[in-house]
């Protein structure tokens, strides 16, 4: 008779462990599906609420920055109270909030309803991946990593199009009515699949000094990275929100090294593969995102792709991910986590590279078939560094290592965007600027057009340098129409010919300095990629083949 409920647990779960993939099916999909089913109902909800664009972001910008603050803590929660009933309890209040959310009247009362969604979310997410890893025995830990990867890009991939359909034919509030019986089903299959872990009992506190330091830092960093590009790196808020970040931050360090219960102990962080792979996560998902933004944006402006076909081209990279992951998890457990990861790297940065040089005439196969080699890139190394990052804890400690690993991709997430977006707007103002120059040349040296209109029609090209690219690249488009309208009527018939061929040669000029302007951002992200070659060659080349909870 066994007398160690520990490991009478894990056994019990790794005898069963699609069962509890199943029941984690649900949590899992509905709490990362979210993020980009909303990308798809910005438009409708700013017409429906009657609100503006930088107020939908935050139904977006708020379930991000509650989950970052609280990935750290619910981590940690789940350790202490159990997973099992942390899950549970974070997908009744994400279900719940569903509610809320699909009631909403306005944006503001959306956005409340979406922040308590993102506490639910925030409990899902990390829990979700310590149970599944315990599920199964040390020697499957990798193929269990993957089929977590797998999840993730799946949902990532579903999203899209699952809002499309819904908003198509019900409007915006539908994508949360379906959380509804979706979530409910994951509480069921949970409550029924998922045994109740004994585990070894933790220190009585919960050092709430140090879990509020962590907060409150994680939470002035967060706002300064979305916020950094609207109001400025170099604006009064955002250098005191990252002063304020790093002095909290830095607080949080002093006090978890004095306390005799820490909230986070930073000795795990001097287990190598641990380091090396929060550090990897992070670069990893800065590249991943920011990739996935200023492509969509690439494809509308500048390829005239619709909407609907830019989402069905990007959402070749989870796929490539989905359809990756299962077998980089087996590789992880025959060959260990450091090849694959640095393998995953190396394609990920060779798909960035090649999406950076493609052209305007680029058909949608060519876009998907760079894009899909980004996805394998990073299905191929985010279950290695997901693996070696937990296999390198003990049992008692992995909810809180996965909140790490999770707080360091939201970190990525967000990352991502604001460097790729500043970086963007950098590099599209220098192109309009020599855009302009270029026009000007060429409007000079046109003998159609009349000598004491050409200030006119140079005015009108300056005009351009003023363009706002957050506005839309549409502006762009848009440059050589006010010049014909300018001069068209007090020009004659042939000059209005010769007028129209300038008209051509200006817009080609503005619209090819544009488009390589997007060449700045990817680049930036496929450098991000390279850099997790740096702690990807830390990880082992082999996972430990003992569980060290004993």
């Amino acid at each position: 008779m066994s007398v160690d409920p520990v490991r009478d647990a894990a056994l019990g779960l790794a005898r069963r462990p699609w069962l509890v993939l199943l029941a984690l099916v649900p949590g899992i999909v509905l709490t990362l599906a979210d993020a980009t089913i909303m990308s798809i109902a910005v438009p409708l909800m700013i017409q429906r609420l009657d609100a503006s664009v930088t107020a939908v972001s935050w139904v977006m910008n708020g379930y991000n920055l509650v989950l970052t603050v609280l990935f750290l803590p619910m981590g940690r929660l789940g350790d202490r109270w159990g997973h099992k009933r942390v899950f549970v309890m974070g997908l009744g209040v994400f279900t719940a909030a569903s509610l809320g959310c699909a009631r909403s009247g306005t944006i503001e009362t959306l956005i409340a309803w979406r922040a308590v969604q993102a506490v639910g979310a925030a409990a899902v997410i990390p829990t979700a991946l310590t149970i599944l890893l315990a599920a199964y025995p040390v020697a499957r830990r990798g193929f269990a990593a993957g089929l977590f990867g797998a999840l993730s890009s799946a949902a990532a991939a579903m999203g899209p199009s699952l809002g499309g359909v819904l908003i198509d034919r019900w409007s915006w509030p539908a994508v949360f009515w379906l959380n509804l019986p979706v979530g409910l089903l994951g509480i069921a299959l949970a409550l029924a699949l998922i045994p109740r872990r004994a585990a070894k009992p933790g220190p009585a506190g919960l050092d709430l000094p140090g879990a509020a330091l962590a907060a409150g830092g994680l939470f002035c960093l967060t706002l300064a990275l979305i916020q950094g590009n609207p109001w400025g790196w170099t604006s009064a808020r955002v250098v005191l929100l990252l002063a304020a970040a790093g002095l909290l931050l830095f607080g949080f360090y002093i006090h978890e090294r004095r306390t005799r219960e820490p909230f986070l102990d930073f000795a795990f962080f001097k287990r190598r593969s641990f380091a090396a792979a929060s550090a990897a996560i992070m670069t990893v998902d800065t590249a991943m995102m920011g990739t996935t933004f200023m492509l969509v944006i690439y494809m509308v402006a500048m390829l005239d792709y619709t909407e609907l076909r830019a989402g069905v081209v990007v959402t070749a990279l989870p796929l490539a991910g989905l359809i990756m992951a299962p077998f980089a998890g087996r590789i992880v457990d025959r060959a260990g986590p450091r090849l694959p990861a640095l393998a995953g790297a190396l394609l990920t940065a060779t798909g960035l590279v090649l999406l950076a040089f493609i052209d305007r005439t680029a058909s949608s196969g060519a876009v998907a078939s760079r894009t899909a080699l980004v996805g394998a890139g990073l299905g191929l190394s985010l279950p290695a560094l997901t693996a070696a990052g937990m296999s390198a804890l003990p049992a008692e400690i992995r909810g809180l290592g996965s909140g790490v690993l999770n707080t360091a991709r939201q970190l990525g997430f967000l990352l991502g965007v604001a460097v790729l977006v500043a970086v963007f707007s950098h590099s599209m103002q220098t192109a309009v600027g020599r855009a302009a120059d270029q026009a000007k040349m060429m409007t000079n040296a046109s003998s159609a057009i009349p000598a004491d209109l050409k200030p006119e029609v140079a005015a009108a090209i300056d005009s351009a340098r003023d363009i706002d690219v957050s506005l839309g690249m549409s502006e762009i488009r848009k440059v050589a129409h006010p010049i014909a309208l300018l001069i068209e009527p007090r020009i004659g018939p042939l000059e209005g010919l010769a007028l129209m061929g300038l008209k051509d040669d200006l817009e080609r000029v503005f619209m090819d300095e544009a488009a390589g302007a997007f060449r700045w951002p990817l680049l930036t992200a496929a450098i991000a990629a390279l850099l997790a070659l740096i702690p990807s060659a830390m990880l082992p080349m082999r996972l430990p083949r003992h569980d060290e909870s004993g």
